[in-house]
């Protein structure tokens, strides 16, 4: 082989390896670009429990781009958080148990955003039925709802019974005369209110437990992201945090007429609440506010220490 035919069969050598490893390097890329496309093409999984924290997705269920999902309880919350095969890139669940889990290293989701401040209050017919010789139904004893009431009415002189499971429970002893004053989640207050009223027994918010904690309340409810999906989506992730800062800033409680209508085109039966004119009345004292965790950190990490979390380093989405 000549000289010149050497440099030919040289350069196609360098030419071809030159071709394969983009081709390589180019499949890659491809198949990043394929996996990111198919979310977008099939839009989020999202996993919320009913109430309150579900009807801060109202704007993405409205949407119809991405997929909710509501469930009742924390255990298939709690479930899906430690599922080593993550079922859904986005997941509402209450802040203390997933920043526990992301704490403890039990979990690849990571707190991006607080949802809800606290939607607890006591109802009852006058704020003397917080006094000693009346009875307080409470429920949740050593979840949220009960460990957040030790800590702010630790000193109440009231009777507190915790013979309860559910704030419809709660509401079920106080309407039948059992108790004097009941613990009750928003929207059940209300609906209690309501129904207090057509069986001619006058009720009202007696005691705001968000305002006795302090500030702007506690971080309940969190929005929780896959650490892969919010690495490969960021944008994506980020565009479904604005829609939903966005819409719970700017309903008008004082005329909830396109609130109610949104609920009704969207699903009620979705979000596990009582009726749409019900969620009109009580939007504001749901506190469904959308904050950065990153920008609320003090926060979170105050509220978990209720539940014995020391840190929360990790736990919280950069």
């Amino acid at each position: 082989m000549n000289f010149k035919k050497l440099m030919s069969a040289s350069l196609a050598l360098i030419l071809a390896a030159g071709c394969s490893a983009k081709t390589d390097n180019g499949s890659a890329d491809e198949q990043q670009k394929a996996e990111e496309t198919t979310v977008e093409a099939e839009g989020l999984k999202i996993l919320s429990p009913t109430g309150a924290p579900s009807l801060s997705l109202l704007p993405i269920v409205k949407g119809g781009k991405n997929t909710v999902e509501t469930v009742e309880g924390a255990d298939p919350l709690q479930a899906a958080l430690v599922n080593p095969d993550p079922a859904y890139d986005v997941i509402v669940a209450p802040t203390n148990l997933g920043v526990k889990l992301a704490s403890a290293g039990k979990t690849d989701y990571r707190l991006l955003a607080v949802v809800t401040w606290g939607n607890l209050y006591i109802i009852g017919s006058d704020e003397a039925d917080l006094t000693e010789g009346h009875t307080v139904a409470a429920f949740g004893e050593q979840a949220v709802p009960g460990l957040v009431f030790k800590k702010v009415y630790g000193d109440i002189a009231a009777e507190v019974s915790f013979a309860y499971q559910t704030g419809q429970e709660t509401m079920a002893a106080l309407l039948s005369g059992n108790a004097d004053a009941a613990l009750i989640a928003e929207p059940a207050a209300t609906a209690a209110i309501a129904n207090g009223k057509e069986a001619g027994k006058e009720l009202k918010v007696i005691s705001d437990v968000q305002k006795e904690w302090g500030g702007n309340g506690f971080p309940m409810a969190g929005l929780f992201v896959n650490s892969k999906t919010y690495e490969d989506n960021k944008a994506m992730i980020t565009d479904l945090l604005n829609q939903m800062k966005d819409y719970a800033a700017n309903v008008n409680t004082d005329d909830p007429s396109a609130l109610i209508a949104d609920l009704n085109e969207a699903g009620i039966e979705t979000f596990g609440v009582p009726s749409a004119e019900i969620i009109g009345k009580c939007w504001s004292r749901m506190n469904i506010n959308i904050r950065d965790a990153a920008e609320c950190k003090d926060d979170v990490a105050s509220f978990l220490k209720v539940f014995g979390v020391e840190s929360i380093d990790g736990a919280i989405a950069e």
